[in-house]
């Protein structure tokens, strides 16, 4: 470390400049600045910020602040070894408190694209692979010269923009994108005779007994911002243990380690945790009316008049799936001596199919062979393969979630992996051959990653990261794990 940063939460702002929307009149506040957080999520498409001043040299009014804003701000850390530059746009004003001559209040930061955002509408049809698609809205719909890292997606779509945003485009395309490098065939059984016992006949394309060709796994995306740029990865990619040609930052970050009260500070205090709290890691309930273990999928093509029904199953999903933990099994809780909550789907979905609306031939357009196709659609309507998946895969994140407070460190970004050690919460007499809580220690994904820089504290500032985390799985990689259907 260098002497200018010389403990793991030091930190020093070379430069924090604000400026008008077009770069002009730039004046230097980092004397009034008090805190400054950085906030990425992979929930949010844009990353976030605030920053804290307290103003008495009339700032508000002499800029003035009336929103875009550039604010562009230089720091070095402990971790980084150069310096870090973010910049970020004015979009609110929060909480003002003037008392005398000075005040106090929060600029709101966003990044740019979020406000192109609002302003521009797509109003051509859009098709092709969804990575694509995203690709060139950001580019050339939104002007970003930002970096966008993705993988294949193993389906192409086609769909009307319809004067959308943007982000609310990218967000239809989400539960419907499906991984080119993780696909692999799914047991998801047509249940129509099982469930469906009363209908007089079978639908006349899909014969009893027979499956249709689905995914397994690897549907459900997620797009965000982080400070490398824009991403747009699948659920399972971020998930897995074994890196991915496409995602470049799959190797976790530590072990960070949890410090017990009578033990000695550890060589390297940046790799410690200063606090973790769980939050709700089990709520069967809510599980249950999800659908994360078995949904029964409904669909009806009003094209050709054709009915299906589609059983999702956790049980028989779960071994195509990526996950964080050891568990080689999923936990789903037995109610008999055989029967398990997943052998009943807790969930209904219904959805109407549509092949024909991009299709002029005269055959049928749907891409199942079973239904008569020869040459068909490349933009058939696949719900019955990604539907109850996507939603499964997002849900199962909130198997075990907790947040972390760390020395800061802004090199991790939200949808990192972050490998933590707890110590182990036995008797003392078996923390010789068993240190570490190993259902709870592991590899976590970082869902949200806020840094805070505090100038009022310390000499030299703190600097704190708080990681919200979670993961589908208990148990540590190289450990066992308890849990599972018993």
């Amino acid at each position: 470390m260098s002497a200018e940063v010389q403990s793991a939460t030091d930190f020093r702002i070379t430069s924090l400049v604000i400026s008008r929307p077009d770069g002009s009149n730039p004046l230097a506040i980092s004397k009034i600045a008090a805190e400054f957080s950085y906030i990425e999520n992979i929930k949010y498409p844009c990353v976030m910020g605030t920053l804290v001043l307290v103003d008495s040299a009339g700032l508000l009014n002499r800029l003035p602040i009336q929103g875009g804003e550039n604010v562009k701000i230089r720091l070095k850390t402990a971790v980084s070894k150069n310096e870090v530059e973010l910049n970020m746009r004015v979009w609110k004003i929060a909480g003002r408190y003037a008392k005398n001559k000075d005040q106090l209040y929060t600029l709101n930061l966003i990044s740019e694209e979020l406000l192109n955002n609002e302003t521009v509408r797509v109003l051509t049809p859009l098709n092709g692979k969804p990575n694509d698609i995203i690709k060139s809205l950001i580019s050339n719909n939104l002007k970003s010269k930002k970096s966008f890292f993705s993988e294949p997606c193993l389906m192409e779509v086609k769909l009307l923009a319809a004067r959308k945003r943007i982000f609310d485009i990218i967000s239809m395309l989400l539960p419907r994108s499906v991984s080119q490098e993780l696909h692999s065939a799914a047991e998801i059984p047509s249940v129509a005779n099982q469930v469906n016992k009363s209908l007089s006949k079978i639908p006349p394309t899909q014969k009893e007994g027979e499956q249709k060709p689905a995914v397994g796994g690897s549907a459900g995306f997620l797009f965000w911002e982080n400070r490398r740029g824009f991403n747009f990865f699948s659920v399972d990619t971020l998930c897995s243990n074994k890196e991915s040609k496409y995602y470049k930052f799959s190797k976790p970050w530590g072990p960070y380690v949890e410090i017990m009260a009578n033990q000695d500070a550890p060589k390297d205090e940046r790799f410690t945790i200063g606090d973790i709290r769980f939050d709700d890691e089990l709520d069967l309930v809510t599980s249950l009316r999800m659908g994360r273990y078995s949904t029964l999928m409904c669909f009806f093509n009003h094209s050709t008049g054709q009915y299906d029904e589609v059983e999702y199953n956790i049980k028989k999903a779960f071994k195509s799936q990526k996950h964080l933990g050891s568990q080689t099994e999923p936990t789903v809780i037995k109610i008999g001596k055989t029967e398990t909550l997943a052998d009943y789907p807790t969930r209904m979905i219904t959805a109407l199919l549509d092949h024909e609306t991009w299709y002029n031939e005269a055959k049928p357009a749907s891409p199942y062979p079973q239904d008569g196709a020869v040459k068909p659609t490349p933009y058939g309507d696949r719900q019955l393969e990604w539907a109850a998946q996507a939603i499964a895969r997002y849900d199962s994140l909130a198997n075990q979630t907790a947040t972390m407070i760390i020395p800061g460190n802004i090199e991790i970004c939200a949808g990192d992996k972050v490998d933590i050690r707890l110590a182990s919460k036995l008797p003392d007499a078996s923390k010789t051959t068993t240190p570490w809580d190993t259902e709870n220690s592991g590899v976590y994904l970082v869902v949200e990653a806020s840094h805070t820089f505090s100038q009022m504290q310390g000499a030299n500032g703190r600097f704190t990261t708080t990681l919200r985390i979670a993961r589908d799985t208990h148990g540590m990689q190289d450990a066992s794990s308890n849990h599972g259907t018993k």
